[in-house]
């Protein structure tokens, strides 16, 4: 099994998800990595982050 990320915005659409970590913590981590960038980043034209989701894919995992 290999864990997911999505980042969503207010209006629940997805901003980015990136996948294939080995464990749940490590999945956490770069989700909220990614969100503080995008946070920081203060774009006009991009959406204002919401949330981090974390799920699970059948695939085997491909980062460690």
């Amino acid at each position: 099994m290999a864990w997911f990320y999505e980042i969503r915005s207010s209006n629940n659409a997805v901003l980015k998800r990136d996948g294939g970590f080995a464990t749940l913590d490590a999945a956490k981590t770069a989700g909220r990595e990614d969100a503080k960038k995008m946070k920081n980043s203060c774009q006009p034209d991009r959406p204002d982050v919401e949330r981090i989701m974390v799920g699970q894919n059948l695939e085997k995992p491909t980062r460690y």
